[in-house]
């Protein structure tokens, strides 16, 4: 499985600790949508995909197995979140 496109979606001026949405797209045939980057103290960090429940808790509805996976999935969004943030137009923007 190869991670064949990558979608991030920036969140202007966000007065939260999320920054982004991104989707992935895997073999060119399966997407993925709302994986979260929070920014943290310790750096940004990918969420999983996941609902709120009705009794306030959160579920995750995507998930990998092997750490293996979950590492290759999170490093790849958070490198081309680093991308996006260094375009020029999104510089500037930054808060």
């Amino acid at each position: 499985m190869k991670i064949t496109e990558i979608r991030i979606q920036l969140i202007r001026h966000s007065k939260t600790k999320l920054r982004a949405f991104a989707e992935i797209t895997l073999d060119s045939k399966l997407v993925i949508k709302d994986f979260q980057i929070f920014q943290s103290d310790r750096g940004p960090w990918v969420g999983m995909p996941s609902r709120k429940m009705p009794d306030g808790s959160w579920r995750e509805l995507v998930f990998a197995i092997s750490t293996e996976l979950q590492e290759t999935i999170s490093g790849t969004i958070l490198r081309a979140y680093q991308d996006e943030m260094n375009k020029p137009e999104n510089y500037l923007n930054q808060v």
